[in-house]
């Protein structure tokens, strides 16, 4: 199943086209609001995500593009680039990974209307 096109070169120009469009118009460096849950003191709170590593994102997330079109189940996926971010100087979680995904999809379809 693929994201709306007929081959990996469609779902990667999407993926492109996401990072093209959130960048310029939108703040894309955070998806955790600074008063998130109550009593959250300021050490708990989840670091903006820069620019940049929003770009490292969004290359590695189209690198796995395949294997998350055929994946039943993405934790394992997710693993893999919360791994691959850590390689690149970038200390983000699996769940974090996921939750920035739908967050720039999202975005992305609120833009594209």
């Amino acid at each position: 199943m693929m994201l709306g096109g007929s081959g990996d070169g469609d779902a990667l120009s999407r993926i492109s086209m996401i990072s093209a469009v959130l960048a310029p118009q939108m703040n894309i460096s955070g998806d955790v609001p600074a008063s998130s849950g109550a009593g959250a003191k300021k050490d708990d709170r989840v670091p903006q995500w820069s620019h940049q590593e929003t770009r490292e994102f969004i290359a590695i997330r189209a690198e796995l593009e395949r294997d998350f079109t055929v994946a039943k189940r993405n934790k394992t996926l997710w693993q893999v680039v919360s791994g691959k971010m850590k390689e690149r100087g970038f200390l983000r979680s699996p769940d974090q990974c996921k939750c920035k995904w739908k967050n720039l999809v999202n975005r992305y379809k609120v833009c594209e209307l």
